[in-house]
């Protein structure tokens, strides 16, 4: 299972990324200096390439006393002993005039010796390193000659013994550094941190520029693309800061551009679909008065019989024309958010049973079977009545228009939580659920011929869906085992 990450700002992003630079810079500083000490000793100590000064540090470490003059007359040095009374007990080699008329105070003195072994007078790396466990110090004879002097306190008798040889055999180049001399080894091995130093440097300001370059680039071309009007960018940045938020406002506003672009063209296609829907409307009434208009005007042997027909056929189509007019007004003057509707308080179960009671007769006369379910209580919701009955007179006029003689009418009303629900139903044909959405739609008609004789105008449920939404209701087709049944939700303000 992946990890989650964990969102931190980008403040705290940059804090924990120094922090570690700061950090392994530090570690890395250590290292490389340890690391140039270690490489300098073993470059450039005598002991590493000469067996006399690894022979000298190995006796002097087991027993001063085996050291011989012939050992030390291989690098012209001494060794010796300085008692408590400043007397030399012990001595071997060439032994230097400086050391033959001094005291002990003088000779730790000389040698920057205390009796902790603590104190350093000397700073030249390849003489300290020569001979562990012993302070070295550098002095210059009468004779100018510079001596490497290295001495060491005795705790168990109190004295101290003093190494010393020229300071030419101690610098004297080796194999390595007759190759490379000291100083430019130096050198190298500074180059050499500060190239280490350096390269972690760029490692965490490329982190650091990857934090903020890589989500910002990306960002950049995301906007490029905006631009070029591809809405389909989406942008994606593995931070858990605020770039994330921003990306993700950044997506959130290229989803919106897009859906409402695609809103937009759904609304334009609509728009021409409406204009060539009303074009093909107006289009059949009006070349029928056209026409039969221009044959009562150019023939002038029509007897009374036929001019009466035509009379009646331009004064039906004119009809039609003005209906599809007045039902245009009131789809546009609905769908228009400033109009208000005339909205009072009112028994919609009263409202209900007084509106069916006007459609009674045309059940009757029409032979259909009815039954009224409606509540008995009284349950109020804010209605402009003369719209509200609009809508359902819509229906209605449907059901008597589509359903052939004794078909089945069936009325009812229930509560569910808030709100008030009529059901109108019926046992005829169903409208294929293909419909059940579109049918709302204006000048959607299951005729696809769009016969005046086989349906109305094509706006009658577009207008009762936008009365039913200006009540904050609304308006579907459920399913039903046989017929079409229609369910209106309207809102309950109070009950009785």
């Amino acid at each position: 299972m992946k990890a989650k990450k964990i969102k931190r700002s980008v403040t705290a992003e940059l804090f924990f990324i120094y922090f570690l630079g700061y950090i392994a810079i530090t570690i890395i500083i250590i290292a490389g200096i340890v690391f140039s000490v270690l490489a300098y000793e073993i470059l450039c100590s005598p002991s590493t390439y000469n067996h006399y000064f690894e022979k000298l540090e190995n006796k002097l470490k087991e027993d001063y006393t085996s050291v011989t003059d012939e050992e030390l007359l291989d690098i012209d040095g001494f060794i010796i002993k300085i008692n408590n009374e400043s007397q030399v007990s012990f001595s071997r080699g060439n032994v230097i005039d400086e050391f033959k008329s001094l005291n002990l105070q003088s000779y730790m003195y000389l040698s920057g010796l205390t009796k902790d072994n603590e104190v350093l007078l000397n700073e030249d790396l390849r003489t300290y390193v020569m001979l562990s466990n012993f302070n070295n110090s550098i002095i210059e004879t009468k004779n100018n000659i510079k001596y490497s002097l290295y001495s060491k306190y005795l705790q168990e008798d109190n004295s101290i013994i003093v190494v010393g040889c020229p300071y030419s055999e101690i610098t004297k180049p080796n194999i390595f550094t007759k190759i490379i001399p000291h100083k430019i080894l130096i050198k190298i091995l500074s180059l050499f941190n500060i190239f280490l130093i350096l390269s972690i440097v760029y490692v965490f300001a490329r982190a650091t520029s990857r934090l903020f370059i890589k989500p910002i680039k990306a960002l950049l071309r995301g906007v490029m693309e905006i631009t070029n009007n591809n809405y389909d960018i989406n942008i994606k940045i593995d931070t858990k800061n605020e770039f994330l938020d921003l990306a993700n406002g950044f997506n959130m506003m290229a989803e919106t551009i897009r859906n409402e672009k695609k809103e937009k063209e759904k609304l334009e296609k609509k728009r021409e679909e409406l204009i060539l829907d009303i074009s093909h409307d107006l289009k059949n009434p009006l070349t029928s008065i056209l026409g039969y208009s221009e044959t009562l005007i150019n023939n002038r042997d029509l007897d009374e019989n036929e001019k009466m027909e035509y009379l009646n056929i331009i004064n039906k189509n004119s009809y039609r024309a003005n209906k599809l007019m007045n039902d245009l007004f009131e789809f546009s003057l609905y769908d228009n958010s400033y109009y208000k509707f005339n909205m009072i308080k009112t028994d919609v179960s009263e409202f209900i049973r007084q509106t069916i009671a006007n459609y009674i007769p045309e059940f009757e006369h029409n032979k259909f079977e009815y039954d009224f379910d409606i509540a008995e209580d009284s349950y109020y919701v804010m209605m402009d009545e003369e719209k509200l009955s609009r809508a359902i007179n819509n229906i209605l006029d449907n059901k008597i228009k589509y359903n052939t003689t004794g078909s089945k009418i069936l009325i009812k009303t229930e509560i569910r939580e808030k709100y008030f629900c009529i059901v109108l139903s019926d046992d005829g044909e169903s409208i294929p659920e293909k419909y059940r959405e579109s049918i709302f739609n204006p000048f959607v008609r299951l005729d696809k011929s769009r016969n005046s004789k086989t349906g109305g105008t094509g706006l009658g449920l577009s207008i009762t869906k936008k009365i039913i939404n200006k009540h904050n209701g609304g308006i579907r087709i459920i399913n039903s085992e046989v017929g079409t049944s229609f369910e209106i939700m309207l809102p309950i303000i109070k009950c009785k």
